[in-house]
Order: structure tokens, then C-alpha cells, then sequence
């Protein structure tokens, strides 16, 4: 039971990782007004190579490495993190950072300048909490209450609506680490109907539209991306409800094996692992604080 635990965590990570990398290239495009993705793919849009990862999974591996190395939850030095991506490319597949939403870059100015850790409004329900929720959920995993979920997004995204997306989002992803596929249905029957947008509610409702359409973690995947719109986060969101259910084995190999720098994502995402799996050893209680 832990080993398919452990691996259900790290599909949902690496999930992550695959749907931003493959989302990418067409991000900011029309539905259906972009060439079929079936594969990794240069992103014309940033001028990166296959496999180049965005703010999606720069920000995740920035909450990550805080856990990692703290071997606790502190939300300062993870606000501190977000500065570091944002200023000097900490976590980038760029030396730089790119492909920032105005809130975000916002939030990490206020971190930076005023020490901030509440930011955003309630009109800014942007999906960039949800994109980036794999390292928390797992180390929150089997607590009940979810103020570190809250607490992370609050960093960027301060809404009660964006807030009700997390919780959401974490109750689909609890059933499927419990091996319980998820009885959340998406607001949308068809895929015409499907808004690409990045409002955090339309996001999290494509990418469960791509889960239950689907049988595989693969023909989910390319499902959401092809949405277009803001396919790198629906892929992202897709990734991380997909990789929880369906657990890391089922992503495939090819699509791994093109990601810029794998051996140090794969690394950090084990030690966060283990480090979870430790706490959950221990204890019998799955959180660490």
C-alpha cells in the first residue's frame, strides 16, 4: 500500500511536469486554431527547446526544495523561493524567469519589497495555485484541514473563490491517492463546451472534462493540452488529478525522457517523497508541520 501511495504522489508531481512541459508550445491559442500535440515540442513562444517547463513547475519545485531542505513547512522561505525564481531564475529551465502572470509577479514584487504574505484580490482567481499544488498536497496529504494548502495560495492568489478551487482540487486528489476515483464531474458534457481560459475554476473543470473523458493517463493528457488556450496549466492540472489516479508508471517513458534536466527534478521529487513517506512511518500522522 505505501509503494502504490508513493507512486500515486509521484505521478501527481511529475504529471505536473509533463503537462506544463507539454502544454506549452501551443499556450495563448485558439482551440483548434494550433497544430495536434502528440509529443514534446519546442515553444516558439519562449524560444525553448523541448521539455523547457514554465512557471508551472517552477514554482512547484520552488515549494518542494523549501520542504526538502527545511525538512518542515515554513512560508516564509517559501515566499522566499518564489523571489529567488522570480528574480534570478532559481527553479527555471531558463536562467531567467518567464512566462509570469501579472499576479503573480505582483505578489513576488510585494514578498520582495514588503514582506508580504497575503496577496492578490478577490477578482484575481487565476489558476496559479492550482498549477503548482502537487508538493504541498502531498506533504498536507491525510489532514483534514488544508491551512497550508490555503496558505501557498494565498501567497499569490488571496480569494476565497481560488481557495475553493484548491479545496476542491485536493478532495479529487485524496480519493485518488486512497485509490478512489474521483465522482467529481466536470461543468462540461462536451469539449465544445470546454473554457481554456485561466480562471482557476475553468481550468480545474477542463482538465477533470480530459480525466473522465478518458481511460488512460496518456489520451487524458493529450486531450487537455489540445485544448489550447492555457494548455501548459490545464496540462499541468490534468497531470497532477491523472498522475494521483493512475500513478507514475503510466506517464509515459517517451515523454519523460525529453524533460530538461530529469535526473534533478527526479531527485527532488524522491526526496520529497521520502520525506513524506518518513513522516507518515513514524507517526501514522501524514502531515509535516
Amino acid at each position: 500500500m505505501a509503494d502504490l501511495t508513493s507512486s500515486r504522489f509521484k505521478g501527481m508531481f511529475w504529471g505536473l511536469v509533463v503537462g506544463d512541459c507539454l502544454g506549452s508550445p501551443i499556450q495563448f491559442s485558439d482551440k483548434d486554431q494550433h497544430p495536434a500535440i502528440t509529443d514534446m515540442e519546442p515553444c516558439a513562444v519562449f524560444s525553448t527547446p523541448p521539455g523547457y517547463w514554465t512557471d508551472d513547475s517552477s514554482m512547484a519545485f520552488c515549494i518542494a526544495e523549501s520542504f526538502v531542505r527545511l525538512k518542515r513547512y515554513d512560508l516564509a522561505d517559501i515566499a522566499n523561493n518564489f523571489v529567488r525564481w522570480y528574480q534570478d531564475g532559481f527553479w527555471s529551465s531558463l536562467p531567467r524567469a518567464f512566462d509570469i502572470g501579472n499576479a503573480t509577479a505582483y505578489a513576488c514584487r510585494s514578498i520582495r519589497d514588503r514582506r508580504q504574505l497575503v496577496n492578490g484580490e478577490e477578482e484575481s482567481q487565476g489558476n496559479g495555485s492550482i498549477m503548482r499544488l502537487a508538493p504541498a498536497f502531498i506533504m498536507n496529504y491525510g489532514n483534514a484541514h488544508l491551512t497550508m494548502l490555503y496558505e501557498i495560495s494565498d501567497l499569490t492568489h488571496n480569494s476565497k473563490t481560488v481557495r475553493q478551487v484548491v479545496e476542491r482540487m485536493t478532495k479529487i486528489c485524496n480519493d485518488h491517492v486512497a485509490g478512489k476515483k474521483t465522482a467529481d464531474q466536470s461543468a462540461y458534457q462536451t469539449r465544445d463546451e470546454v473554457n481554456n481560459s485561466g480562471w482557476a475554476v475553468s481550468t480545474l473543470d477542463a482538465a477533470l472534462w480530459a480525466f473522465h473523458a478518458t481511460n488512460s493517463f496518456a489520451d487524458g493528457m493529450l486531450a487537455a493540452i489540445n485544448l489550447g488556450g492555457d494548455s501548459d496549466t490545464i496540462g499541468a492540472v490534468y497531470g497532477q488529478i491523472a498522475g494521483s489516479f493512475y500513478g507514475y508508471d503510466a506517464i509515459p517513458e517517451k515523454w519523460l525522457s525529453k524533460i530538461k534536466d530529469r535526473k534533478k527534478i527526479n531527485h527532488l521529487i524522491e526526496s520529497l517523497n521520502q520525506l513524506k513517506m518518513q513522516a507518515m512511518d513514524r507517526s501514522g500522522n501524514a502531515t509535516v508541520c
